[in-house]
């Protein structure tokens, strides 16, 4: 008999997709400024290295938080965030008052 089927605690696939030091970085950026070209985002999100910022963008594209935009050349196509990455908005909000709390009691 196989063993009975784990299920997914929704916290533990949530921080999967988004967790690491630069995924949130990535995606603020994008729902700060818009769509961006790579070197755009490579300037947007301090500190990234060029190698962590392509593995970053390629994981959250397998996730589909972002995605390429239209453009003439791929290698040009600005990166944005889709629909379901968008869900993230109310997620930041809190963290932005809970943040903001930090500093408060400092």
């Amino acid at each position: 008999m196989p063993p009975p089927a784990v299920a997914v605690c929704p916290v533990e696939q949530a921080i999967r997709i988004v967790g690491g030091k630069w995924k949130l970085l990535v995606v603020r950026a994008l729902l700060l400024n818009g769509p961006q070209r790579y070197n755009e985002l490579l300037t947007a999100v301090t500190g990234i290295s060029a190698k962590e910022l392509t593995r970053n963008l390629r994981e959250l594209a397998a996730d589909g938080i972002v995605a390429r935009g239209p453009s003439d050349t791929p290698r040009t196509a600005p990166w944005s965030v889709t629909k379901r990455g968008k869900g993230l908005m109310p997620a930041f909000k809190r963290l932005l008052v809970w943040g903001r709390s930090l500093n408060a009691t400092a």
